[in-house]
């Protein structure tokens, strides 16, 4: 069932979408017209095309996942699978990654090849009603397909920089002078700013929706309340953005909770919405 608030959601996204892919489409035209457009939008999707079809793989690969057997953790499958049936969508494939902070996260390009990865961490310090709440937030995210989202973002996001960075490069070779070479060098700092302010906007929206979309699966505010306050309150006090690797922290999206950051960003660049904000949606979804 599609709630007032999920068209609303999804709405803000494909608003979000459009806005993106106008910013794309007007800085793809000032630089080279149609052609410009074309050329940035087939180098950005021929490398995303890749992350996104072996996105499992990928992405398992760097956080160290390794396959969750069933026969150590039997009654997490089985709940897995009864909240899979739920959400209306087959059994993940269930990870397990060694981070010793409580997160987990989701991929996978479609439902069919949904992945959900929990870490040591979730398994070892939240309870059986968080755990469930936490788990249903990863469903949430591949019953929308928001592996697919975040590729068609990323893509266009990439796009525009390849784009702004063309203009740069394009006015400082053929001479230009002092104040156009300002205009270039302006031009390719701040799209591609606007372009990851609305990448960030979109990140924040589907985590309110998996949220909200998780309570609905469990009929539960509370276990999931209480699993994203015990994981920011152990992001904050183990502070591991100090243990990872870039390409780690590229991936900070996926999670349930930033887990490479425990300052406070700006609203604007964050990955995730501030935790009173998704109490507060938590709390006025209906169950």
């Amino acid at each position: 069932m599609v709630t007032a608030r999920g068209i609303k959601t999804n709405a803000k996204i494909f608003g979000l979408l459009s806005v993106l892919t106008g910013v794309f489409l007007g800085a793809g035209y000032l630089i080279g017209g149609t052609g410009g457009m074309i050329i940035g939008l087939v180098l950005a999707g021929l490398m995303n095309f890749g992350s996104y079809w072996f996105s499992d793989k990928i992405v398992l690969k760097i956080y160290g996942a390794e396959p969750l057997p069933k026969q150590e953790y039997p009654e997490l499958h089985d709940k897995v699978e009864e909240l899979a049936k739920k959400a209306g969508i087959p059994k993940p494939r269930l990870y397990i990654s060694s981070m010793k902070v409580p997160n987990a996260f989701a991929t996978g390009r479609n439902p069919d090849k949904g992945v959900v990865c929990v870490t040591q961490g979730l398994l070892d310090q939240l309870e059986k009603d968080e755990g469930e709440g936490v788990t249903a937030h990863e469903l949430a995210h591949i019953k929308n397909r928001d592996t697919l989202v975040n590729a068609v973002v990323a893509t266009v996001a990439g796009a525009v920089a390849m784009l702004a960075e063309l203009a740069f490069w394009s006015s400082l070779f053929a001479g230009e002078d002092g104040g156009e070479m300002v205009s270039a060098l302006a031009f390719m700092i701040v799209t591609p700013i606007i372009a990851t302010i609305i990448r960030m906007a979109v990140s924040r929206t589907m985590e309110f929706r998996a949220d909200s979309e998780a309570v609905r699966i469990t009929g539960n505010r509370e276990g999931l309340s209480s699993a994203l306050q015990k994981i920011s309150s152990e992001n904050k006090r183990s502070k591991p953005q100090k243990h990872v690797s870039k390409v780690q922290e590229s991936g900070a999206n996926l999670f349930i909770e930033n887990p490479f950051s425990a300052d406070k960003m700006t609203k604007y660049f964050s990955t995730h919405p501030p935790l009173e904000e998704r109490l507060e949606n938590i709390g006025s979804t209906e169950v």
